[in-house]
């Protein structure tokens, strides 16, 4: 989600760290590994301004450029959500690959770029003659749904709109699981966030921005950093309903996910199948 594609924004998060601190992009590599150096670069980031904190956070994960994601739905459970694997090395191959419920069935939701896939279990499979997955056509509401979905597990395109024109502020400091963090915080609009979204058509960015807005044309977003300047939580919701429909991401594992591929042709079914999948 957010303000340019992710090449130029990534770039331009470059230039802001390289003018707020004297490590620079380097300062912010070094932070993911740990050293002392790297960690006092961080460290200085994150009780400095909040612009920069995001900025060196967005460089810090997408050197990473995978991990491990889990989206909470705002029932406060991975219902309709999911645990898996997301990929945001490449910005015009944005991948994900969760498994969540659907009433109480366990439902797979993958993306690769902007096609989107829907599977199920064996059970699921035998009904669609072998098959295990669908394709989801990018007009249907559903095909729009997961890839607004993938888009939102984007941290780097997250960070970088937020440090660039999100207004963020410092909530403080708090525990997340254990952990020490720092709790940032941005006002953006829903224009803007799809506007962020790269390798979208028009037709796929008008509906993504209307299935967004359902929630409101303002979002509030909010950044949960550990002191390595990695994105650990990232929270969203819009102003119609407040956080009480806020998504929740958690990230875990990064560098450490698997290679997310398409489903093979052969085990596609067909669009008719859908029921079969989710009846």
């Amino acid at each position: 989600m957010r303000a340019a594609r992710l090449a130029s924004t990534v770039v331009t998060a470059t230039v802001l760290l390289g003018a707020a601190t004297a490590c620079g992009s380097k300062g912010a590599a070094d932070a993911t590994g740990g050293g002392a150096k790297g960690g006092d670069a961080a460290a200085a980031a994150l009780t400095g301004d909040p612009r920069t904190a995001l900025a060196t956070a967005a460089l810090v994960m997408q050197k990473a450029g995978n991990g491990k994601v889990t989206m909470i739905a705002p029932d406060g459970s991975t219902h309709t959500a999911g645990n898996g694997d997301a990929d945001w090395k490449d910005p015009s191959r944005m991948a994900v690959d969760l498994t969540g419920e659907v009433e109480t069935k366990k439902t797979r939701f993958r993306v690769i770029g902007t096609d989107g896939y829907l599977g199920g279990g064996d059970a699921e499979a035998a009904a669609m003659g072998g098959k295990h997955w669908l394709k989801l056509p990018a007009s249907n509401e559903l095909g729009d749904s997961v890839l607004l979905m993938s888009q939102m597990v984007n941290p780097v395109v997250q960070l970088t709109l937020a440090a660039q024109g999100g207004k963020p502020v410092k909530v403080g400091q708090e525990s997340l699981d254990g952990v020490q963090v720092t709790h940032l915080r941005a006002v953006e609009e829903a224009s803007a966030v799809v506007a962020g979204m790269p390798a979208l058509s028009a037709g796929q960015r008008t509906a993504v921005q209307k299935s967004l807005e359902v929630d409101g044309k303002t979002l509030t977003v909010d950044f949960w950093l550990n002191g390595r300047q990695e994105l650990v939580q990232y929270q969203e919701y819009g102003d119609k309903n407040g956080e009480h429909d806020a998504v929740t991401v958690k990230y875990s594992d990064l560098g450490k996910a698997a290679r997310i591929e398409a489903p093979a042709a052969t085990d596609l079914g067909s669009d008719t199948d859908i029921l079969k999948l989710l009846g």
